[in-house]
C-alpha cells in the first residue's frame, strides 16, 4: 500500500475514529481517544495533527509491512531504532545470503571478500542470476586494495585465474534477541488489528506488552519458533485448539505464539512445563482471516 501523506493523514484519522468507538463500546470510555495498544496511554483526536500517534506497520514497513493499526511515536520510535530495525536487518541478511548462494535473480548489497590472504569489503550486484563482485574504494583501506589489485594481477599473468577459491562473508548483521521480539510486536499488531482492545488488553497478553516495550529484559520465552516449510500458506493466523489454545501468527519464516482467552493462564509459563525446547511439537487449529486494515472484530461483534 502506498501512501502519500494526504492519504497518511486520512488514514490516520480512520483509524483514530475506529479506535475510539472499538474504546467506547468495551471500556466504557465517553472520551473520543484512542488508546496506544502497546503502552495503554490515552490520546485525544489533536494527537493526529500533532504527530503523536503513528501509523505501525506489520511487519516494519521496510520489508514490506502494511499499516495496521496507530501507536503512539514513542513506542513506535523507540521499537524502530531497535526491534522493527533488527527484523530489517536480519531479513537484509537473508537476502545477501540468497543473493552470494545464486537464489535471488537481482539484488544489490555488501559483502567481505578473502582471497589471497586479504579481506576486502566488495558491493554485490546480482542482475537476471548473473553475479558482478566490485571492490569498494570509499570503505576499504587503500593499501588492502592495492594488495589485491597486485594479487588479481598477478594471477592474470600466470594464468591461474581459473578455480582460484576466495570466501565472501555478508557484511549485514543482526541482534537476535531483538530481532524475535520485533516479531513478537509484529504478530502483536496483527492481532490487534484482527481482533482489537478487546483482545490485546486482556490480562493475558499484559506480558507480551511488557517484553515489547523492554526488550532490552528477558520477560518471557518460548513465543518464537522456526515456522514449518511444508505448510505452504506463508502468512496466516491460526486458533489453535490442541494441545493447546492459543494463536500462531506465521510471518513467513517465524511463527510468533501468543495466549487466548482460554488458554493456560501464563501460555509461556505452560510451555516451558510441559514441552521440552528442542523437541518440536504439531498443532492442530483453524486458520482466521489475515486483517488487511484496523478490523477490531471482537470489539464491534461483542457489543453488536
Amino acid at each position: 500500500m502506498l501512501l502519500t501523506a494526504m492519504n497518511k493523514t486520512e488514514l490516520k484519522r480512520q483509524y483514530f475514529e475506529k479506535g475510539a468507538a472499538a474504546l467506547k463500546r468495551v471500556a466504557s470510555i465517553d472520551q473520543n481517544c484512542y488508546c496506544c495498544p502497546l503502552c495503554e496511554r490515552l490520546f485525544p483526536p489533536q494527537a493526529i495533527e500533532a504527530g503523536d500517534l503513528t501509523l505501525e506497520h506489520a511487519p516494519p514497513e521496510k520489508i514490506g509491512g502494511q499499516p495496521l493499526a496507530l501507536t503512539c511515536k514513542d513506542c513506535n520510535s523507540i521499537s524502530g531504532y531497535s526491534i522493527d530495525a533488527a527484523v530489517v536487518s536480519r531479513e537484509n541478511l537473508f537476502d545477501e545470503v540468497k543473493a552470494i548462494t545464486g537464489q535471488k535473480i537481482n539484488h544489490e548489497g555488501r559483502a567481505s571478500l578473502k582471497m589471497g590472504g586479504e579481506s576486502i569489503n566488495v558491493g554485490i550486484e546480482v542482475h537476471d542470476g548473473s553475479i558482478f563482485i566490485k571492490p569498494l574504494k570509499k570503505i576499504n583501506d587503500p593499501k588492502k586494495l592495492e594488495a589485491y589489485r597486485a594479487y588479481m594481477m598477478n594471477l592474470s599473468d600466470e594464468g591461474r585465474g581459473d578455480g582460484e577459491t576466495f570466501t565472501i562473508t555478508p557484511l549485514a548483521s543482526y541482534h537476535k534477541k531483538f530481532s524475535k521480539i520485533g516479531d513478537l510486536k509484529s504478530a502483536f499488531i496483527i492481532c490487534f488489528a484482527l481482533f482489537g482492545y478487546t483482545y490485546v488488553l486482556h490480562k493475558r497478553l499484559s506480558p507480551v506488552r511488557e517484553q515489547i516495550l523492554n526488550y532490552e529484559s528477558n520477560v518471557i520465552d518460548r513465543y518464537w519458533l522456526v515456522s514449518n516449510q511444508k505448510i505452504e500458506k506463508k502468512y496466516f493466523i491460526c486458533l489453535l485448539e490442541k494441545p493447546i489454545s492459543a494463536i500462531a501468527v506465521r510471518i513467513d519464516k517465524t511463527t510468533i505464539l501468543l495466549p487466548w482467552f482460554d488458554g493456560p493462564e501464563n501460555l509461556y509459563q505452560y510451555l516451558d512445563g510441559n514441552f521440552e525446547y528442542d523437541n518440536p511439537f504439531t498443532f492442530y487449529g483453524h486458520f482466521l482471516k489475515w486483517p488487511e486494515k484496523l478490523e477490531m472484530g471482537i470489539d464491534f461483534f461483542k457489543s453488536a
